[in-house]
């Protein structure tokens, strides 16, 4: 986050610091949470977001108790929104021999909060309106699609979109993802992104379908279950979400075996992720 400071001849878009004009680069699941706590402390946002939809793609994703709990806070509970619960864990070694199943419907109690798995478009889509309702505590958000961000200049606290506009704010937050655009106007450098040795490819298939086939039903009969299968380079994590009505796959394997393009479209994106 950039905070523009307030040498000769600049000052703040507000004279009174409360509230704070909030500019935040990207509306994705980062951006929208931070748009909902500013808001609720009573500053004015304005999410600038380089895609033209705005809408989120991509699979499911984990609640982890400690982001449930923000959420929660917020008066955001997943499970009204597709979200279940992780009551059981099964790994398997690759050729499908059992190495452990774990009931955690015991041990997830000593959380205050739940470990949920939700699709991520549900996610989105809540936080989404959550920020931008005229109900509830604040400023409603605002979000500026097709508004991609070429520039900051922290000092001034401004942000240069493509088309030319520049908008001025009394704080910057960078929420861009890890293809950002901003973080290098904090610190003035390029950042240069390196590899894990893994990447991921991702899709989602409805239950019923792997319920209807005898192979595949005894691997998802249970709901609320993840369950993973190893290999010595690899694996595969499988778990509901959509009220154990969908399954979320993600194949994790050597990054040197993914051949997608950027003609690939959501299979780039889910690899990426």
């Amino acid at each position: 986050m950039a905070i523009t400071g307030t040498p000769s001849g600049k000052h703040l878009v507000h004279d009174n610091p409360h509230p704070l004009r909030i500019a935040i680069v990207g509306a994705g699941l980062g951006g929208l949470c931070a748009a909902i706590a500013l808001r609720r402390q009573g500053h004015e946002v304005e999410l600038y977001e380089q895609s033209e939809s705005g809408i989120e793609t991509g699979a499911a994703i984990h609640l982890a108790p400690n982001a449930n709990g923000v959420l929660r806070r917020w008066g955001l509970f997943a499970e009204t929104f597709g979200a279940n619960n992780t009551d059981g864990l099964v790994e398997r070694r690759f050729m499908g021999e059992i190495i452990r199943d774990v009931d955690l419907t015991a041990p997830n109690k000593m959380w205050q909060h739940p470990w949920q798995l939700v699709h991520r478009v549900a996610l989105h889509s809540k936080l989404k309106e959550t920020a931008t309702s005229k109900v509830g505590p604040g400023i409603p958000a605002i979000i500026r699609t097709a508004s991609k961000a070429v520039h900051v200049d922290t000092e001034a606290g401004t942000v240069t979109l493509e088309d030319g506009t520049s908008v001025a704010a009394d704080a910057v937050i960078g929420a861009d993802g890890v293809y950002s655009r901003t973080r290098r106007f904090v610190h003035g450098k390029q950042t240069r992104l390196f590899s894990s040795g893994k990447a991921a490819f991702r899709f989602l298939l409805q239950r019923k379908i792997a319920l209807e086939d005898p192979v595949t039903a005894p691997l998802v009969e249970r709901d609320n279950v993840l369950t993973m299968w190893y290999g010595a380079d690899r694996r595969v994590v499988m778990y509901p979400c959509n009220h154990n009505e969908t399954l979320n796959f993600v194949c994790i394997h050597p990054d040197n075996e993914s051949h997608a393009t950027q003609s690939d479209g959501a299979c780039v994106f889910c690899r990426r992720k």
